[in-house]
């Protein structure tokens, strides 16, 4: 579990570095395959009356190419940025926009599970290939063009922004 003592921040900055399983509870329903282990390597520091949190995420992620749709495995590394605030009221809490986290206005320790699980479903690429000269999918029948060739004919119809050319402006 990924805590941070707050005693400890009021004395100096600390060093956090784990490996969050890649089937730990933290990790569900992410819709996302994890092959290894999430490495967090963080140190937080007290910042006025809030706790600066900076390091990084590393991780080996399995995802689709998103033109063939082969799975693609992805060494995957981000460097996370958060602040824990405390906040005056639900009403602030809820205008919290960016990194910006509520720190609890009571208690020693510090959860940051859900800040980092966050900032690692925001910052993987949504959009990876398997390699640069991939040809993807045949639009008609589906097949893989990497792999095979098909006799499709490429359809000929209108565009539908064909419409636009007949615009005339003044």
């Amino acid at each position: 579990m990924l805590t941070l003592s707050l005693r400890d921040v009021a004395r100096g900055e600390v060093h956090i570095r784990r490996e969050v399983p890649a089937d730990d509870a933290l990790w569900q329903g992410l819709g996302l395959a994890l092959l290894s282990p999430v490495e967090v390597d963080l140190r937080a520091q007290s910042v006025g009356e809030g706790v600066l949190v900076r390091g990084r995420l590393r991780a080996r992620l399995g995802l689709e190419c998103r033109r063939c749709l082969e799975p693609v495995e992805l060494d995957f590394e981000a460097p996370v940025d958060f602040l824990y605030e405390p906040m005056a009221s639900e009403e602030e809490e809820r205008e919290l926009s960016g990194e910006v986290y509520p720190l609890p206005p009571r208690g020693d320790e510090l959860a940051l599970g859900p800040a980092v699980r966050e900032q690692l479903v925001l910052q993987i690429p949504s959009l990876v290939v398997c390699r640069e000269s991939c040809r993807g999918l045949c639009p008609q029948c589906g097949a893989n063009l990497n792999e095979t060739t098909c006799s499709c004919v490429p359809e000929t119809g209108g565009n539908p922004w064909d419409a636009l050319k007949t615009l005339k402006f003044d």
